[in-house]
């Protein structure tokens, strides 16, 4: 078992001592703070994989004051609620704020470690991509079976489900973070003004409150299977990995030197040594030539739009050498390194593309194995649309327009805005509003979004409801 820190908040010493004690004698390395105060003065000294705290701390903050002050000191800790007086509200402030998890006092010590357990499977995630998927999987099913077990408690259960599947995608991918929030917030927002437009294509479409909720739970889920898609390729910022172009300007360097021996030893055997075949001028004028191959080389691996004079450029780039240690003479730029600087638009290549594009189909296969009830039966076909387009060209199946369903058209308007208006990525530019808006209109225009849905959008400024200003969250109900 790896030793990962664990700490115990809570006022009652004998409970918090007999917790740490317990967890002391399962292997786990876990110490005690009274009061949330005192648990940010350890926190600030040591780092903490899972915090365990009491709701209610009489005579300074709570549980869930010390969450938010968790979240901003460190937010790669995980934090459990721990409380005897568990109301649904309650149980919703704590996800609200954070909390991973959340357990009834008095509990069992086999509950408080399965909670342990499921929480550090997480942390795990966040260093073990690979081990991390499988893991994932043994949880959800875990949390399905509890569901189909605990339907008294259906709901609590499956909001905790919810958080825990949008924190395994944004671990995947953190520089998309809130983002399956924010298209949640938009596509119910979009859906809840469509009830109020008396005129128009969508005038006779009214959402059912539990509609709303289907949309909301397709919203949060729709990218999940970017679980499916290699991390290297999901956040893939250049068309070279870096490990690849370190590779290429090595075997420049080492290009440069052999060019320069090789002029030395010609100079040495002709008898006409000068300083201006000095081993450091040789060396000095190589560097001049491979300077401007390494621009061009840079200039081809960032992820815009190649200019023809560029592309023809890269011609050059095919035919260079370099000296192999087993005495023969290799390419620099191996084909794979050629055609990914080809890449015409973006970095990813064709097969890369459709990596990312199969996340759609591993979301549906993820989404149909859990057994939804009745008023949640169509969360797995809304979220497999939400790349689908008007025009039959989205994925994965290439629907037409009528074969969309409604909710997904107004979810698909929701992910490209936020996609767009999104902050800085490795791989793009954040877009203004105004700008993004312009975009959207132009998909319309070109058969790719519903136009009425995007009106509506517009008109409704939906979007101002993920404005820096305004409240994000899950906001399950």
């Amino acid at each position: 078992m790896e030793p990962y820190r664990v700490l115990i908040v809570d006022d009652e010493t004998d409970f918090r001592l007999l917790l740490v004690e317990a967890l002391e004698s399962l292997g786990y390395l876990a110490e005690g703070a009274e009061s949330a105060e005192a648990a940010l003065v350890m926190l600030e000294q040591q780092h903490y994989a899972i915090i365990f705290t009491d709701l209610n701390m009489p005579g300074g903050q709570s549980g869930l004051d010390l969450m938010r002050a968790v979240q901003s000191l460190d937010p790669r800790t995980f934090c459990v609620m721990m409380t005897g007086f568990a109301t649904t509200e309650a149980a919703i402030q704590a996800i609200k704020r954070g909390a991973y998890d959340f357990i009834t006092k008095p509990f069992k010590l086999a509950e408080m470690e399965a909670s342990l357990k499921r929480a550090l499977n997480h942390y795990r995630s966040l260093r073990e991509n690979e081990a991390y998927q499988s893991q994932l999987e043994e949880m959800v099913l875990e949390r399905t079976q509890e569901i189909l077990k605990l339907k008294d408690d259906i709901e609590k259960l499956f909001e905790g489900f919810v958080k825990a599947s949008v924190l395994a995608i944004e671990a995947r991918d953190p520089s998309t973070s809130g983002h399956s929030e924010r298209v949640a917030e938009l596509t119910v927002g979009l859906a809840e003004a469509v009830n109020r437009t008396p005129t128009g294509s969508y005038a006779g479409i009214r959402f059912s409150e539990q509609q709303i909720k289907e949309i909301r739970y397709a919203g949060l889920l729709h990218d999940f299977g970017k679980v499916g898609v290699r991390e290297q390729v999901l956040t893939k910022a250049r068309k070279l990995a870096p490990e690849r172009l370190e590779r290429i300007l090595q075997r420049l360097y080492q290009r440069d030197m052999e060019i320069a021996v090789s002029l030395m030893e010609g100079s040495l055997q002709g008898g006409r040594p000068s300083e201006s075949l000095s081993f450091q001028h040789l060396v000095q004028e190589r560097r001049k030539d491979s300077r401007r191959l390494v621009e061009l080389i840079q200039r081809c691996n960032e992820p815009r739009i190649l200019p023809q004079e560029v592309r023809e450029a890269l011609e050059e780039l095919e035919d260079l050498q370099f000296g192999h240690w087993e005495g023969r003479l290799d390419r620099i730029l191996e084909g794979d390194d050629i055609a990914a600087l080809r890449i015409a638009k973006g970095s990813l290549s064709d097969e890369e593309r459709d990596e990312i594009n199969s996340h759609v189909t591993h979301t549906w296969r993820f989404l149909s194995q859990i057994p939804w009830t009745g008023g949640l039966a169509r969360v797995p076909d809304i979220a497999y649309a939400h790349h689908e387009r008007l025009n039959g060209r989205g994925y994965p199946r290439g629907l037409k327009a009528e074969d969309i369903p409604p909710q997904s058209k107004l979810m698909a308007i929701a992910d490209v805005y936020d996609a767009l208006v999104a902050a800085d990525r490795p791989y793009k530019a954040a877009v203004t509003v105004p700008r993004s808006l312009e975009i959207l209109e132009d998909e319309a225009r070109a058969g790719l979004l519903d136009s009425e849905a995007l009106r509506i959008f517009i008109e409704g400024r939906i979007y101002t409801l993920t404005a820096p200003c305004a409240k994000l969250g899950l906001g399950i109900s």
